[in-house]
């Protein structure tokens, strides 16, 4: 090898292991962050606890005194004529007020256990987060290691070093048009709801003095803006990460997003499945064929013009296909090719999960005669946490 090769070989060894010391001291304060917000939670999660077990006995006493206050209504209603109308009318109101203050007391409770609940969450997430990012510190320093003390292969390894940089730099972009579309759809839809719901509550507010049939008819439309607001909060938590999948399985997940997604776009969706994909261990595995069936199906409702697609899962011991085909109008894959990395409707993103999974991912299309997806991933992958 040429001197000046060499030399640029050194100078791509420093810049590297500069780059892997920087990623060490970041992952160094993530973890540390994550270690502060995990002792924040703890707290909180203290406080909270405390708060449930302050209201759950403020609730089970005002209960005793709801039954009791009943009971002496009961009998005043049966013996009305040992006591004064004022008699009864406190009796009333004093029932009514704890009636009151129960249902109070039982929303306070509802209120924080569904925040402690959340902070339990987030905390455990937290905790997972610093876990994997001390054993990416493990990985780093590994990694650090090997490249400093052994520099005699490094150009046996330089192109697949490069590869997983550019690798980690279209993650990178991946995960910040994510994060954007997510910030588009919360700002477009929740963020202007909510803002419609405040908007609507003073709206109540100031009615309810004046026209409390108006006031109610607000509050009506204000129910149905949040029950919408919720309905959209869901849908974009289910497409961050469905919950049915952990709950349920692959399969049945699969089959209600079809059917949903079917109903939806009046699109016939047929699923067939072949062995028992809910054996599957690997999360990984699992969500990237989610994953390719949600992308597929967007790609085809916007662009295939199809009326029908068949969606064939076959898992055996050691390897899961997955067949997606449309009898949409195709395209022209030498042509597709030949665009920027950033287009092909979303067909790059698949490529390169099912290629990080150590799978092989296929596309065959013609103009006129649909197209056809082929996936197939080990059931299990070694080594991934």
């Amino acid at each position: 090898m040429e001197a000046s090769g060499i030399k640029r070989i050194n100078e791509i060894i420093k810049n590297t292991l500069n780059v892997i010391e920087q990623s060490k001291g970041a992952i160094y304060d993530i973890a540390e962050s994550a270690r502060k917000e995990v002792d924040e939670l703890k707290e909180e999660l203290k406080q909270l606890k405390f708060q449930a077990n302050a209201i759950m006995k403020e609730c089970e006493e005002l209960e005793i005194k709801v039954s009791i206050s009943r009971k002496r209504l009961a009998k005043i209603n049966q013996e009305f004529v040992n006591f004064s109308e004022e008699d009864m009318r406190r009796a009333y109101q004093e029932t009514n007020d704890l009636i009151v203050s129960l249902a109070v007391a039982r929303e306070r409770e509802r209120q924080i256990l569904l925040r402690r609940n959340d902070v339990e969450r987030r905390l455990k997430n937290s905790l997972e987060t610093v876990e994997k990012a001390e054993k990416l510190m493990i990985q780093v320093s590994t990694v650090l290691d090997y490249l400093s003390g052994d520099l005699r292969r490094i150009d046996e390894h330089f192109e697949d070093c490069e590869n997983k940089r550019m690798l980690a730099i279209r993650i990178i972009r991946a995960q910040e048009d994510e994060r954007q579309r997510i910030a588009r759809e919360i700002h477009d839809g929740p963020a202007q709801s909510m803002s419609n719901v405040v908007l609507k509550a003073e709206i109540c507010e100031k009615l309810a003095c004046v026209n409390i049939g108006k006031a109610m008819s607000e509050l009506q439309n204000l129910k149905g803006i949040v029950r919408d607001c919720l309905k959209e909060v869901r849908r974009i938590i289910y497409d961050l990460r469905p919950m049915s999948i952990d709950d349920l399985g692959l399969e049945p997940t699969l089959q209600k997003y079809i059917e949903n997604f079917s109903r939806e776009n009046c699109l016939k969706v047929k699923l067939i499945v072949r062995g028992n994909i809910n054996r599957i261990e690997d999360n990984h595995i699992v969500l990237a064929i989610f994953r390719i069936v949600q992308e597929s199906l967007n790609n085809i409702r916007k662009h295939a013009d199809a009326s029908y697609v068949l969606i064939q899962i076959e898992c055996n011991d050691n390897i899961v296909t997955l067949r997606i085909k449309d009898d949409g109008k195709g395209f022209d894959i030498a042509a597709l090719n030949n665009r920027e990395r950033n287009s092909g409707f979303g067909l790059l993103g698949m490529k390169e999960r099912v290629e990080l999974l150590d799978g092989s991912f296929s596309v065959e299309s013609v103009i006129g005669s649909g197209t056809t997806i082929r996936v197939q991933l080990p059931c299990n992958i070694q080594g991934v946490n």
